[in-house]
């Protein structure tokens, strides 16, 4: 049991003895801890002198040398200095996340980078991730001593060595490496200069070599031969030789994984790659000689092809595959069906093994819909469209598993005695494009149709429209119904008769900014920041929802954001009183709001129109007084204010007709605040809900009896006559104070009955007087009538939680 969870448990060692534990086990621990990625290295690193001393000094943890554009030579030096086991460089000038704020510096820069280099003995890994462009430094005379310790190199996509290329290069292609495993190049000159008679050394002991390169190489590079130990090898735009099929390829004995683009694939035909599990190839040159001689995988798992023409897809011979993607560019379905035809053959002969497929490949849906059912193990499915338009709502209706619910527009004659690919348990549906209008208004609730018949638990459908990845659900009655989660960041509510579709987008799928392609949308839910771009784009919103984050909302929107003709229901955790200033929601009906920052200048301040608000939550009584609400029924609001009885006789009671006001909420008042002058201007409250009601006194609760018994009967006759009572609230029915302290409460008890019995007696009749105490867990009810008068102590549910009006 952990000490979080336990107040009597004790750790196996003191903290303060902590340093007790000998250096050696010490070691192992953080050994441990970071191979198993437990917690960042730099947090053990910043515990104490003794944890850094003790990091700085493992062999097996590798300590990182940063060079950037302003780093200064002594930090290089001390950093060196204090290190004698060896240490990855990384040369990063573009960096921003830990910008020191200066900008490149080339005595600075080449300082530094000459004392790293007198250390490359003792380099790891280096991984160049950006250099300064040629144009703004030269290395002149740079010498890099021998590598002896190197087991990586990295040289980064947008990195352009300039002069320090050669020295680089040179130390690298006169040292010994035989602790070198990993290789990634994104320079071209670099490729070539490995690449050298004399250097085939230099690719004897990689396990991993990456080379991605922008265009094709205009001179091929020899390499493949001298691959004796590669399991990974990832290659773009690289060019090949065409080699002799008789010629010595050790990396076909020993690759695992293998990715090609725009490479050349004639060294594979006729080999048998007898550990090769994963393979990628797109747009792969040279395939002719594949289809003369065809290429075996033995052990091959996930394939990966992407071409204009997939019919050299069946001269890939493999095992019963369990993942496959398949890319075609042909646009149109006349073009595509050969395509499609093309790959059927690896497709059934997987039919029993295969449990994901992902096709780009525009088909017929007959095509499509027979190729589907005759995979039974297919558990997730991928299908990436041009736009709506590749496949209609029928056949997508095909995998509706149960119809469960009635009123749905996904209606057909019969559904077949399965459903498409009963197994799943994810569907992707990945459109380049959405298109407006009324073609695609029926998707969204086919697909919820879809969700709604299968496991909720047990599936998911995604929904990808470029750029945003979305989740879709099955109908509810309200979207706070899908707010629960804390991975959700954004939710849209699709309108539909048999009620709301969300579309949930998750942290892991978020994008750098919010898009809505689905203009129908009238329900957003969002926790992350909303711009006025995207504000604009939503024409029918009807409900917004933001979260407990400051600047969610634009601070100063135009008055022309459509949502301020369309809004009907408004929470905003936290809002800028600038979003509202001077604003009219036309159809606002129903708001919370709790401001971040200070409330408005109530003397500068603008108003906000209402005009049919009958719902209000507010925590701030100077944003409530800036509100126009001329029919208002229900409001919670805090009085914790210095300057209540100013603010609610100057601005409240001016700004907001509160004569028809039935149910107020008072989340809190300040000790100065007189409760009784507020609810002097409410004679048609119903309901009265205080929320801390510990600080109420007897004073208080006497102002709701109406008057002694002897005087009830001429009480009434002149309130039949319509005279007007000067009686606090007398249409009052329900009387609620929370977060009570029953001792004290309880000498409170004489003056409760007369308030509860001579209401009754007066024909008022208070239905409900309760005292809630939170902390143990129960309350109070008070009840009375004809004289009578019984106190009732019911326990609460555990769920039960302080009043909020429903928003």
């Amino acid at each position: 049991m952990s000490s979080a969870s336990s107040g009597s448990a004790h750790p196996l060692l003191p903290p303060a003895k902590i340093h007790l534990i000998p250096v050696e086990i010490l070691s192992e621990i953080f050994l441990l801890v970071l191979l198993d990625r437990l917690v960042d290295k730099k947090t053990l690193e910043l515990v104490c002198q003794r944890w850094y001393a003790i990091m700085i000094s493992t062999p097996g943890i590798t300590s990182r040398l940063w060079i950037r554009g302003a780093t200064k030579k002594e930090v290089v030096q001390a950093f060196i200095q204090r290190r004698k086991t060896p240490f990855a460089v990384i040369v990063d000038v573009d960096n921003e996340d830990e910008d020191d704020g200066e900008d490149f510096n080339y005595d600075d820069f080449h300082a530094s980078l000459m004392v790293a280099c007198q250390a490359a003995s003792r380099w790891q890994f280096l991984n160049l991730r950006s250099f300064p462009p040629p144009g703004e430094y030269n290395a002149p005379d740079t010498t890099v001593k021998p590598l002896d310790s190197l087991r990586g190199i990295i040289i980064g996509e947008y990195c352009d060595l300039g002069s320090f290329l050669e020295p680089l290069m040179t130390a690298i292609t006169t040292t010994p490496l035989p602790c070198l495993t990993k290789l990634a190049l994104s320079d071209s000159r670099a490729v070539l200069y490995l690449a050298q008679p004399t250097c085939p050394h230099y690719f004897f002991s990689l396990t991993a070599l990456t080379i991605t390169l922008s265009r094709r190489m205009e001179i091929p590079a020899d390499i493949l031969p001298h691959l004796r130990r590669l399991e990974y090898f990832h290659a773009q735009c690289l060019y090949l030789p065409i080699y002799p099929p008789d010629v010595s390829l050790p990396l076909i004995q020993t690759l695992t994984k293998l990715v090609l683009k725009s490479v050349s694939v004639q060294w594979m035909a006729g080999k048998v790659f007898p550990a090769l599990l994963s393979c990628s190839i797109t747009f792969p040159h040279h395939i002719d000689a594949i289809c003369v001689q065809p290429v075996t995988m033995l052990v091959c798992e996930y394939l990966e092809y992407d071409s204009n023409d997939l019919n050299s897809l069946r001269h890939f011979h493999h095992p019963p595959l369990a993942w496959l993607k398949v890319t075609s560019g042909q646009w149109n379905v006349r073009r595509g069906n050969p395509q499609f035809v093309a790959i059927c053959p690896t497709v059934f002969a997987s039919a029993q093994s295969l449990g994901w497929l992902d096709l780009e490949v525009q088909c017929s849906e007959q095509l499509l819909d027979l190729a589907l059912r005759l995979l039974p193990a297919l558990v997730r499915l991928s299908l990436r469209l041009a736009s709506p338009h590749a496949l209609s709502e029928t056949f997508f209706q095909r995998f509706v598993a149960i119809r469960s619910n009635p009123g749905s527009p996904c209606e057909m004659a019969a559904l077949p005695t399965l459903p498409l690919c009963a197994q799943l348990t994810e569907l992707g549906v990945y459109y380049g494009r959405w298109l407006r209008g009324a073609e695609r208004k029926g998707l969204i609730p086919v697909f919820s149709d879809i969700v709604s018949s299968r496991d909720p638990a047990g599936f998911t459908l995604l929904l990808w429209v470029d750029p945003e990845l979305w989740k879709v659900e099955g109908p509810v009655e309200s979207i706070c119904d899908v707010t629960d989660d804390d991975g959700i960041i954004y939710v849209i509510g699709i309108p539909s008769p048999y009620g709301i579709i969300p579309l949930e987008q998750f942290e892991e799928y978020e994008s750098t900014s919010l898009e809505v392609p689905f203009k129908e949308a009238e329900y957003l839910v969002a926790r992350n920041r909303l711009s006025i771009g995207c504000l604009s784009t939503l024409h029918n919103l009807v409900e917004l929802r933001v979260g407990n984050k400051q600047d969610i909302l634009p601070t100063a929107p135009p008055p022309s954001l459509p949502l301020f003709r369309t809004l009907r229901v408004l929470t905003a955790e936290n809002i800028h009183p600038s979003f509202l200033a001077g604003q009219t929601f036309h159809k606002l009906e129903r708001c919370r709001m709790f401001l971040y920052g200070e409330g408005p200048n109530l003397s500068h301040a603008q108003v906000t129109q209402l005009p049919v608000c009958t719902r209000l939550d507010v925590d701030d009584l100077t944003l409530l007084a800036t509100f126009q609400i001329p029919q208002i029924c229900e409001l919670g609001t805090s009085f914790n204010h210095p300057e209540f009885d100013m603010i609610w006789e100057k601005h409240i009671a001016v700004n907001a007709n509160l004569s028809g006001l039935k149910l107020l909420h008072v989340h809190g008042w300040h000790q100065q605040a007189d409760l009784i002058q507020a609810l002097r201007c409410l004679p048609a409250l119903k309901s009265l809900i205080v929320g801390n009601g510990s600080g109420l006194a007897a004073e208080f609760f006497g102002k709701f009896v109406l008057m002694p018994p002897n005087e009830t009967a001429a009480f009434v006759q002149s309130h039949n006559e319509g005279q007007v009572s000067e009686v606090l609230c007398p249409m009052l029915k329900s009387l609620l104070i929370e977060e009570c302290d029953f001792k004290r409460q309880l000498e409170l008890m004489p003056i409760f009955k007369k308030v509860v019995t001579l209401h009754t007696a007066c024909g008022f009749p208070l239905e409900e007087f309760t005292l809630f105490d939170f902390e143990l867990g129960s309350k109070i009810e008070l009840i009375g009538g004809h004289g009578s008068f019984v106190m009732e102590v019911i326990v609460l549910d555990g769920d039960a939680r302080p009043f909020s009006l429903a928003i």
